[in-house]
């Protein structure tokens, strides 16, 4: 048992120091990084290079560069690091009684923080984190959190946020896909697009949103996952493209909001719990406040 634990207290070692090196392509500067001296990053170095099977670093040029190999291998040893973070910070929560949970990004910080007074008025020190979809799931499956909220399917949902799109615009009549239509006039290029947030672009919703673009008539290629917010919110506030989003989103965008009787979509949550401390703390008031951060609306549940 003795030799494992050293074998792994190793492995972090070179780990460290591998990363502090290839960042500072430097293992003098490393060094210092580290709090230690250049002859033991070397050393530790060179220790994961045994244990990895091959040469990380190339030291024969005046800057430290990367080989091949510790190319191969850097993020994932930036993963091992941020994994050894991650349990530590999970033993300091609990220790300190922290409950963490997971929530989606881009909406309003201030009723997450409403969330997180209320617990702190109930007692209990809620740390709350914004990740995406994939990331939450993954996170949450791996233990790095006391809960989370989760996209489901529609029967297993706690709440369900209704999507339209949303725009700078004049329009007060309803919107239908149809009105996206490229005209003769406007040409292709001139089309609206209709951007999908990254929260959202999940393959299904992305196949019944292109599918029912198409009975419209739109071009498969004004259905479009938006790289990221900024960019999403430029076209919508110079009027050239529609996010799919929330009212509540649009609102605190300055959007236009627009229900459209052609895509039938929403967003599906449930709040997942580990611990007994996270089933504790979530009763119906704290519930409440998360429905409304998601923007969920009273009476559209499934």
């Amino acid at each position: 048992m003795r030799q494992r634990h050293d074998w792994w207290m190793d492995l972090l070692s070179g780990a460290r120091a591998f990363v502090a090196v290839a960042r500072r392509q430097s293992f003098s500067e490393a060094a210092r990084d580290e709090q230690t001296t250049q002859p033991v990053v070397s050393r530790r170095v060179a220790g994961l290079e045994a244990q990895l099977g091959g040469a990380l670093l190339e030291r024969s040029t005046r800057r430290v560069r990367l080989t091949a190999l510790g190319t191969a291998l850097l993020e994932h040893v930036q993963a091992l690091l941020g994994a050894e973070r991650s349990l530590l910070d999970a033993a300091a929560s609990h220790h300190r009684g922290t409950v963490r949970l997971l929530v989606p990004c881009d909406l309003d910080p201030a009723r997450w923080a409403a969330l997180r007074v209320r617990a702190l008025g109930a007692g209990a020190d809620l740390e709350i984190e914004e990740a995406g979809r994939e990331r939450r799931t993954l996170r949450f499956r791996l233990g790095e959190a006391d809960a989370a909220v989760l996209p489901v399917e529609t029967a297993r949902a706690d709440w369900v946020v209704p999507l339209g799109l949303a725009q700078v615009t004049d329009r007060r009549r309803p919107l239908s896909l149809g009105a996206l239509r490229p005209t003769r006039a406007q040409g292709p290029k001139a089309a609206s697009n209709l951007l999908v947030l990254a929260e959202d672009a999940s393959g299904q919703l992305l196949s019944v949103l292109r599918t029912s673009a198409a009975e419209c008539g739109l071009a498969a290629n004004q259905v479009a996952e938006s790289q990221n917010l900024v960019s999403a919110l430029a076209g919508a506030i110079a009027g050239d493209d529609w996010i799919l989003c929330t009212r509540k989103q649009a609102s605190a965008w300055g959007l236009q909001w627009f229900e459209v009787r052609e895509l039938p979509v929403a967003r599906a949550y449930r709040l997942e719990l580990r611990t007994p401390d996270g089933r504790r703390l979530f009763d119906a008031s704290l519930r409440r406040d998360i429905a409304a951060a998601l923007g969920a609306v009273p009476g559209v549940q499934p």
